[in-house]
């Protein structure tokens, strides 16, 4: 399997990352941190509230990812779960109703204490840690492959899915901002597509994060 996930949610992900994995009738997993949703940063625009609510109506996973994008190994256990709840009333607020399953550390790490408390509030919870999730996997601390065009070109894609045809398993690509011109830790619409026509191509499954997680 091979999930599209997306951190922070610049809005160029919501624009263009959305987009093309839906023209392949595929949805990903965003993981979103409300309290910073229309905030203007170096790199980008973050997601507003009312694109969250829109990629929610179709069919995208929405995961949380903090309500400030806090170092969760930096805040008490008060602290920390105080904040959780914060981001998944004003997710609910935004959404409605919804399943909030997938959670995605910010920076990617977390203490053993804050990952206890977030493994009893998610099905999953996302590192950035690099690999595949193979075997015995620790669904409190998954790990990914960037999807960034400063670290890995199409050739690299396709190297990667076909050691996943031979050896099985389950890969999270990660990304930010999906533009033309991305920044470090983005990806272009033109490397996007291409993994995705990979994957659909190679017959993987593309399930989001939380829909993955069911079917394991």
């Amino acid at each position: 399997m091979i999930s599209f996930t997306f951190d922070d949610v610049p809005d160029s992900a919501y624009l263009n990352g959305a987009r093309l994995l839906e023209d392949h009738g595929l949805r990903g997993t965003f993981y979103i941190a409300p309290g910073i949703c229309g905030a203007v940063e170096d790199y980008w625009k973050v997601i507003s509230r009312d694109q969250v609510a829109d990629l929610s109506r179709r069919g995208h996973e929405i995961g949380c990812h903090t309500h400030g994008h806090i170092a969760v190994q930096t805040h008490s256990l008060a602290g920390l779960a105080d904040d959780d709840q914060q981001c998944r009333d004003a997710l609910t607020d935004i959404c409605g109703p919804i399943a909030l399953r997938s959670f995605a550390f910010p920076y990617g790490n977390a203490g053993l204490v804050a990952k206890f408390l977030m493994q009893s509030r998610y099905t999953s919870c996302r590192s950035i840690r690099v690999g595949a999730n193979r075997g015995l996997t620790d669904l409190a601390m998954l790990r990914v492959r960037e999807l960034y065009d400063s670290c890995l070109d199409e050739a690299g894609v396709d190297a990667m899915l076909d050691g996943l045809m031979r050896r099985g398993g389950w890969l999270i690509f990660y990304t930010h901002d999906v533009a033309a011109a991305p920044s470090r830790i983005g990806c272009s619409p033109r490397l996007m597509e291409h993994a995705i026509k990979a994957a659909v191509s190679r017959g993987i499954a593309c399930p989001t994060v939380g829909d993955a997680v069911a079917q394991l």
